[in-house]
């Protein structure tokens, strides 16, 4: 008789939100590379976002902050009232100080600059290691 292990990988889901097509793509990219990450979600504004995220239920969302229909901000404030783990990591131009505090102050988990992307790949891997 032979006995066959289950080995249970999981994968960290991850929904995007940027208005940029050219954004969107350049990060489905860059998350392809990244083992043990799936994206499983792309939306175009913020109403979108916090639909996919109910739907979806990812372990991480990238959020733009200027949207259109909703902003980043109001998206982000809203997934965080209703789930309180989610890693939720604001991505956006605006490098204003001021703009990450209320951020943070909101629930975001990271802020980045889109110039940043490696950061944002390196909490990826590193949420992905800790699963």
């Amino acid at each position: 008789m032979r006995v066959e292990e289950a080995v249970d990988l999981k994968e960290l889901k991850i929904v995007i939100a940027d208005d940029s097509p050219v954004v969107r793509e350049h990060l489905k990219r860059a998350l392809a590379q990244v083992e043990g990450c799936s994206l499983v979600g792309m939306a175009v504004d913020g109403a979108e976002a916090i639909n996919m995220v109910r739907a979806l239920r990812p372990d991480i969302v990238v959020l733009d902050i200027a949207m259109p229909h909703r902003s980043g901000i109001d998206a982000l404030k809203e997934i965080r009232r209703e789930d309180s783990e989610i890693v939720i990591i604001m991505f956006t131009a605006d490098p204003s100080v001021v703009l990450r505090d209320v951020c943070l102050e909101a629930g975001a988990n990271f802020y980045l600059d889109k110039s940043q992307l490696q950061e944002l790949i390196d909490i990826c891997e590193e949420r992905f290691s800790v699963v």
